[in-house]
């Protein structure tokens, strides 16, 4: 599917978004019901693992559980400040030692018991990124093409959303490690205070140590967030379109940047506002299905408009600069 940089046009976001909405109206107009299931599943595909696109997962009727033991936690302070009942330092310290003796007599069984749960986190973050990687080239393709497919672009896409996935994945573990570091940092802190091994001096010199690194991941997720952005809207159509793997096409776009990069910051900027209209969007429309627009698969088919466009615009974008997914038959 390689495709060659022809004459650069002039480069306008709002240009590509008038020439995506062309695009959308007639791929899904007339409705054709079938087509719209289809690509509804295809977008969800595209969204699995997802949460910086539109803010929405799916969450069961735990809120209301959740919100009610946030309103006795919050009473169960306010007692507390009103001296109706207290918990000791000491006692905190003792329950602190007790864990830690029971932690160190069992350090294999923890041990152990961590690395299986980690591994079994890593494989299911890893299947869910996997499948999204399909997902998205299988939805870009039907967007591009107008051909509402399933097994044709799984296999066709195959080596392309591979290597995406490495990618996607990589950025993922990139987000957690220093997440990690931290919590566990802050964890080593708090027992040490707990216990008295650490004074309020101490504590504080302490706490200020750790400033860089509270600075660094404040850095550093938006900094991810942007490259899961740019990996989903430009480096995959990029594959598609030059015909390379995910590397080579993160090169590509690098490429592209450095010549428009106003264009590029206009386009986030932008999409930011989708965002928020998007969002919305599907609240007031969930409310008026009786919550079924928040049903996964029938949210995507109902509101297909809204995702075929958003997926279509950064393609038009990339079309201005060059890089053209041509139509299949």
């Amino acid at each position: 599917m390689a495709s060659t940089p022809g004459a650069i046009r002039t480069v306008s976001p709002f240009e590509a978004a008038r020439e995506a909405v062309g695009h959308t109206r007639p791929c899904l107009f007339p409705i054709r019901i079938e087509t719209w299931l289809m690509l509804g599943f295809l977008a969800f595909l595209d969204q699995c693992g997802r949460t910086t696109s539109w803010g929405f997962t799916w969450r069961d009727d735990g809120r209301a559980r959740r919100g009610r033991e946030a309103v006795d936690l919050v009473e169960r302070a306010t007692r507390t400040a009103e001296g109706q009942w207290s918990v000791e330092t000491g006692d905190v310290a003792v329950a602190i030692n007790s864990a830690l003796v029971w932690l160190s007599a069992h350090a294999t069984l923890v041990i152990v018991g961590g690395l299986v749960a980690l591994l079994v986190a890593a494989g299911l973050v890893a299947l869910v990124l996997w499948i999204n990687a399909r997902g998205t080239f299988m939805y870009l393709d039907a967007v591009t093409s107008g051909r509402a497919e399933v097994r044709r672009p799984w296999r066709e896409h195959a080596r392309r959303a591979d290597s995406y996935f490495g990618w996607s994945f990589g950025i993922v573990v990139a987000a957690v490690v220093p997440l990690g570091v931290g919590v566990a940092l802050a964890a080593v802190v708090a027992i040490a205070f707990a216990q008295g091994r650490l004074s309020a001096p101490t504590g504080v010199a302490v706490l200020f140590a750790l400033l860089p690194v509270g600075l660094i991941l404040l850095l550093v997720f938006p900094l991810l967030f942007l490259a899961r952005i740019v990996l989903r809207d430009f480096v995959a159509p990029l594959q598609l379109a030059a015909g390379v793997p995910c590397g080579e096409a993160a090169r590509l776009f690098e490429t592209l940047l450095l010549a428009h990069p106003g264009a590029f910051v206009l386009y986030l900027l932008l999409k930011l506002v989708l965002w928020v209209v998007t969002g919305i969007a599907l609240i007031v429309g969930g409310c008026l299905t009786c919550c079924l627009g928040f049903i996964p698969i029938v949210m995507q088919t109902l509101f297909q408009p809204l995702f075929h466009f958003e997926r279509a615009w950064s393609v038009f974008l990339l079309r201005q600069m060059g890089y053209e997914l041509p139509p299949r038959g």
